[in-house]
């Protein structure tokens, strides 16, 4: 074999060892997410693996499905009580873990509060949105299937293109920024869409950021919702610890089960 053979076939096999290993990062979100499903018991909410999700979808049928996107800092106290909440009102959530990558670079530092330290995590993000919508329209094609996301997770819901998605629920974040892959809304015309932000986010400070996801809607099933001052909420990142926000997110979601 000749050296530039040799130098091919040594390009191909770095190319597919890195190929599997991107394949088994994103692999690892979705074994590692979080699930809570619909209960009878007095919680009203019963935390699952993913493994445990066909049982889910049979012993209880949720009336929705959503593949829910955590903040910058990983799951959490608030993917944990955005699961009980919508558990709670019939709706089954999924939330892909990004922390479970064994190469996971900081995105945010929400002491100061401040992200943007790593531009090409939106693209992370929705990869793995992706392959949980993906899972879970093969489990269950005749639910309807809602992205939800807080944060960065918000702005994977706003960006995210071309996925089968009946609804997106989009909490903190503006669809504005100077990054333009991180700017706008791509739902489909006619899409339900309901965002949620508040005036005085602190994470929103740069004028760059400024703004609600308003500016990028278009027909009466997209609104946006902007807390503003003197609100308590037009000062909070985290709105949905809200139980009025939290019925407002449901009430949208449920009404999506209505037009299927």
């Amino acid at each position: 074999m000749s050296w530039g053979l040799r130098l091919c076939a040594l390009l191909c096999a770095l190319c597919l060892g890195t190929m599997a290993r991107a394949e088994s990062e994103l692999s690892r979100t979705w074994d590692a997410a979080w699930v809570f499903a619909p209960s009878a018991g007095t919680a009203g909410y019963r935390r699952l693996s993913v493994a445990d999700l066909p049982a889910a979808l049979t012993d209880r049928a949720p009336r929705a499905l959503v593949v829910y996107a955590h903040g910058c800092d990983g799951l959490s106290e608030i993917s944990a009580a955005t699961g009980r909440f919508l558990a709670q009102a019939g709706i089954l959530m999924v939330a892909p873990d990004s922390f479970a990558r064994t190469d996971k670079p900081q995105s945010c530092d929400p002491t100061i509060p401040r992200g943007g330290l790593h531009r090409a995590v939106l693209g992370w993000r929705q990869e793995e949105m992706r392959l949980a919508a993906d899972h879970l329209r093969a489990l269950a094609p005749d639910l309807p299937l809602i992205l939800m996301g807080q944060s960065e997770g918000g702005t994977t819901v706003a960006t995210i293109a071309d996925i089968g998605a009946d609804a997106r629920v989009i909490e903190g974040w503006t669809c504005h920024a100077g990054w333009p892959e991180y700017r706008g809304l791509n739902a489909p015309e006619g899409q339900p869409v309901l965002s949620l932000v508040g005036e005085d986010d602190p994470w929103f400070r740069l004028s760059v950021l400024q703004g609600d996801c308003g500016a990028f809607m278009a027909g009466p099933a997209q609104r946006s919702i902007v807390y503003r001052r003197p609100a308590v909420l037009a000062r909070k990142h985290w709105l949905s610890s809200d139980t009025a926000v939290q019925a407002e997110i449901t009430d949208f979601i449920l009404s999506t089960t209505k037009r299927q």
